[in-house]
Parts: structure tokens; sequence; C-alpha cells
């Protein structure tokens, strides 16, 4: 038989944050230290918006870009939220999660050859979405503390260059761009002439004294801007699978046009909950990311008293220490402390070439069993 796709065969490994789970399955010891999933229940009138609309049996096709009504809300939400200008009805459309807004990004802007360049580790579908598109990915090495480095930046930069991609806060190293980085950035977008991908998805996980930036925040940067966000981390709604982009007119159309002949829309019924959500007060998750960041901080310092090197995070909820002072690398200490203690937790180099020597762990979980999780983990270490 003639050869299947080379890219998925050859090229795209199984996700190993799948197999960690797939070791777990069966297992009722474990506690799972590897999930990017809020552990708070959706809120209630989330789910009756939802509930409303397949009781008015809206299960027919959406509109293409989203319900109207919903991109209206969106359009004030980035005005009141992230100081960004845009017409809903040019400027928005709705996706099939953060995920899919991703795939609409590379759809839209990249042609085959074309480079993009991020600061790693980084969040692992940006590696594999280049290729897919015939992208080339380039990787910056972050500094120790997980800051971008932009004397590297620029000198990695070339006529192939087609756009720089950021996530922050930051899935795996909870790091949180300060305004002079952001400005820094947009100086180096705007030399070179190249777009901005802004993955703004834990943009409400932020801690002490950080703050988010959106980049299309800035005159300049707008119509350069691929701004990327989803209902999923703020309402704890990640199987509802809805996220969004925003972006210049041009840009939004070729989405569109992507969006019709692959996926054709997003669910329907969903969006009715993720209107509801955007006309609650956001005073609901006050409670919510005070509860997060005690975990954080129990996290961090467990892992600091355990040896392990680690800079504390300063948004999402993931913290991602070092295993070289245990000389060992992430992959084995992943698989050992499944199998041993019991404990799930992602090896580091499944989010670039920079991060063999690290974990991701994640602290959406409950403190109960996230104070066990490390009970095992030192017990783990303690005998290494």
């Amino acid at each position: 038989m003639k050869e299947l796709s080379y890219i998925l065969a050859n090229k795209t490994p199984k996700s190993k944050i799948r197999e960690l789970f797939n070791l777990a399955s069966g297992r009722s010891d474990i506690i799972s230290l590897g999930i990017g999933q809020p552990d708070f229940k959706t809120p209630y009138p989330i789910i009756q918006g939802n509930i409303r609309a397949l009781e008015k049996n809206i299960t027919q096709y959406a509109p293409t870009r989203g319900n109207p009504e919903l991109l209206q809300l969106l359009e004030e939400k980035v005005k009141r939220d992230n100081n960004i200008e845009v017409d809903w009805n040019k400027n928005i459309i709705i996706s099939n999660g953060g995920s899919q807004a991703l795939t609409l990004t590379f759809a839209s802007i990249f042609n085959i050859g074309d480079e993009l360049i991020l600061f790693s580790p980084n969040f692992i579908s940006y590696f594999y979405l280049g290729y897919f598109f015939g992208v080339t990915v380039k990787e910056i090495k972050r500094k120790q503390d997980f800051s971008p480095d932009f004397e590297n930046l620029r000198k990695i930069i070339s006529k192939k260059t087609k756009a720089i991609l950021i996530n922050s806060p930051n899935n795996p190293t909870g790091y949180v761009f300060t305004s002079k980085e952001i400005k820094n950035l947009i100086d180096i977008v705007l030399e070179f002439d190249l777009y901005l991908i802004s993955d703004e998805v834990y943009e409400n996980y932020i801690y002490d004294e950080a703050e988010h930036i959106s980049p299309a925040s800035f005159k300049d940067l707008l119509e350069r801007t691929i701004t990327i966000n989803a209902m999923s981390k703020l309402y704890s709604a990640t199987g509802f699978r809805l996220g969004y982009v925003v972006a210049n007119e041009k840009i939004i159309d070729l989405m569109e046009k992507y969006h019709q002949y692959t996926v054709a829309g997003t669910n329907h019924a969903a969006q009715f909950g993720f209107i509801e959500g955007l006309k609650m007060n956001k005073d609901f998750f006050k409670d919510i990311i005070h509860n997060f960041k005690e975990r954080r901080d129990f996290s961090y310092k467990r892992l600091k008293k355990m040896g392990f090197g680690v800079v504390k995070p300063r948004g999402a909820f993931y913290i991602m220490p070092s295993v070289e002072e245990f000389q060992i690398t992430g992959q084995e200490f992943s698989e050992r402390i499944i199998k041993e203690k019991g404990v799930a937790i992602v090896p580091g180099d499944v989010f670039g070439s920079f991060s063999n020597n690290t974990l991701r762990i994640s602290y959406a979980t409950d403190i109960s069993l996230l104070e066990e999780a490390m009970n095992r983990i030192e017990d783990f270490t303690q005998e290494l």
C-alpha cells in the first residue's frame, strides 16, 4: 500500500502527556500533577445557558464566525479587560478551544518555509503545528529565571522569519512578561516587520505584583498581533471547547475560510454558556485565584526544601523544577515516580529542546492531594 502521512507517522510522536495518563489508567492510587485544567466547578450560569439552548433545540450549525451576541460581548470584554479596540463584526472569530485558535493562526499567516520564533520551554502544540504547516520553529533558550532572551532573539531573526509567538502567563514555566519586556518585544516586531502571536489563555492567573499586558493594546501592534484566548481557564470549562481569536480583518477573513472547510463551525449550544459567562461579574474568581496562589506558594516552598532548583511562577498554574541536583533526567524521573510512588508528572523535555532536566508540575489540584503528592515526591527523592 502507498505511504501514509509522513509528517504524522515520522515527525509527530504520540503525546507523552497522554502516555503518562495511560500509565496511570486503572490505578486508584495515582495523584495527577499533569493535567492542564482548573479543578473548580464550571459556574452554574454557564451550565444553565447551555441547557437552555439545548431545550430550545439550538442544535443546528452556528454562524461560522460565531454567535453575534457572543462576538459583541467579546468585543466589550477585550476593550474592558485588555484595552484592545476592535469591531466584533470584523476582528473576532470563535474557535474550537484555544487549540484550534492556534491552528487557525498557523493556517492564515504562514506559508511553507516560513520561520516562527518562540522562547523555550513553551507549550507543546506550537512545535507540532509547525510540522503540520511546513513552518520552521526556532527556539530561543529562556534565561535562568525563564525570562525572554532578547539579545539572542535578535541574532536568530532571518529573512524567512514571519512571526514571534509568546504565551504569557506561560505554560509550562509560569513566567509572565513584564511591561518593559513587552515594549522590548514590540520594538523588535516593528523593526523586523513581523507578526506577533500572543497566546493569552492564562491571563486571569496572575500572582503577586505581576500584570497581564496584551500586546495588541499598543496601537502600532494592533494590526500585526494575533491574540488567542479561550473560555476554558477562567470558567473551568475545558470541555466546552470554545476559544477565540482577535486579529485584523484580513486575517480573520482567511481564518473564516479555513474554518468553513475544516470544521464548519463551533458547538452552537455551548456558545450560549459562554455568553452567560461573559455576563457574569468576575468576583466569583477572587477566592479561586487566592486558593491557587496558596497552592503555588506551597508547591514552591516544598520543592525548594527538597533540593529542586525552582523558580517561583508569577502566573498560570504550573511550576517547572529542575532535577539536575538528583542526577536524573526529567523523563526518567517522570517514568519512575509514577510506577514507584503513584504520582503523575510531565517530563520537561516535551516542552522543547532546553528542558530535558526539568519537570512540569500542575498545582491545579486540591491542596490535600497536593500535600500527599509532595510527600511522595520527597520520599522518592530521598531514595534516589
